[in-house]
Order: C-alpha cells, then structure tokens, then sequence
C-alpha cells in the first residue's frame, strides 16, 4: 500500500474543558504517548469564543481514532471532555 492507497485525512472532535493556551499545551501534551500507540498524527485545537473547543487530528484513512482512549486521557489530564 502506498501513501496514495491510504492518504492523510482529519476527524474534529469537540472539547470541553480546553479554553487557554496552557490547557491546549496540558492536552496536547498527555495525547502524544496515546497518539503515538493508536498510530495517529498531528493535532490541535481550535479554541473560539463558542463553549466547546474542536480538537483536529490528522490520521491516515485506514485508522478510526478511538475516541474512547483520546476521552480517558482528556479527562485524566484535567476537566476536559469529549462531546459527542
């Protein structure tokens, strides 16, 4: 397979929780290791005025992010949040 079969997409989730530029650094930080395992990419947030916050992560199109590791890392590292 090459990186043409199987090309850099993003999936957006949303965030609570994550307002500052510490928080994002706090987040960002305890995701790597996870990210690392799960076989994911970048990420980021995009923080607005709005309530919650999206968190972008880049994958490749064969890999589903687990949500469910990316909520318990999110939660273990401060008041943040999936939303679903």
């Amino acid at each position: 397979m090459t990186e043409y079969d199987d090309p850099i997409v993003s999936t957006t989730l949303t965030v609570r929780g994550v307002k500052t530029e510490d928080q994002v650094r706090e987040a960002l930080q305890a995701l790597f290791d996870v990210f690392a395992e799960l076989d994911l990419g970048q990420a980021t947030f995009e923080v607005t005025d709005a309530d919650a916050t999206r968190l972008i992560v880049k994958h490749k199109q064969s890999v589903t992010p687990d949500r469910d590791a990316i909520a318990q890392v999110l939660a273990a590292t401060g008041d943040f949040r999936l939303v679903d």
